[in-house]
């Protein structure tokens, strides 16, 4: 099923599927430049997807090489004081170093609620103001078919990284407006 649906999506954009290059933190660029160098395909942007951990090797090394750097956030006490204690650090030994590439460190709230109205937005927005770390404007809201994984047969595909959100799921989640924001930033 999966197949035919990727033959259809071909034929409809004209477009091939983007490239998944599994690598690690340490490698990560030069996979990246590997591929582009062996291709016949131009790339605009390189998007990295990173571990949840800074004690991967080579995960600040890797940082430090980037343009721009995205952390999404959830309102759990526990996920927020580490994407905070995280985005310090970079921040300071990264952002502010001349020496280095990355120009921009990016936070934005995801799966959030709307339904529910919790103290943390505001107070860690106060928080992330104080140490001058910009939150983009965009907030995703949480959807329950973000959880649905391809293996789900009965409708469209909810999460994946080969074929894309329909339409009224991307505009109702929000991605197009953080699509939009994110390459405001770019430019």
């Amino acid at each position: 099923r999966y197949k035919l649906m990727m033959v259809r999506l071909f034929k409809r954009t004209g477009r091939k599927i983007w490239p998944v290059v599994r690598s690690t933190p340490e490698e990560g660029l030069q996979a990246a430049h590997a591929y582009l160098a062996a291709g016949d395909r131009e790339a605009d942007f390189v998007l990295l997807d990173l571990p949840g951990t800074v004690a991967a090797p080579g995960i600040f090394r890797l940082l430090a090489r980037l343009d721009h750097l995205f952390i999404p956030l959830k309102a759990d006490k526990l996920v927020l004081e580490s994407a905070l204690s995280f985005a310090r650090a970079v921040d300071e030994q990264l952002v502010h170093n001349d020496a280095l590439r990355l120009t921009g460190l990016h936070l934005f709230w995801t799966m959030v609620d709307r339904r529910e109205r919790t103290p943390l937005y505001e107070s860690y927005g106060k928080a992330f103001a104080a140490f001058r770390l910009p939150v983009l404007q965009t907030q995703v809201p949480y959807r329950s078919r973000f959880s649905k994984e391809i293996l789900d047969t009965s409708g469209a595909v909810g999460r994946s990284t080969l074929f894309p959100a329909d339409r009224a799921f991307a505009a109702d989640a929000a991605l197009d407006a953080l699509a939009a924001e994110i390459l405001s930033l770019m430019e």
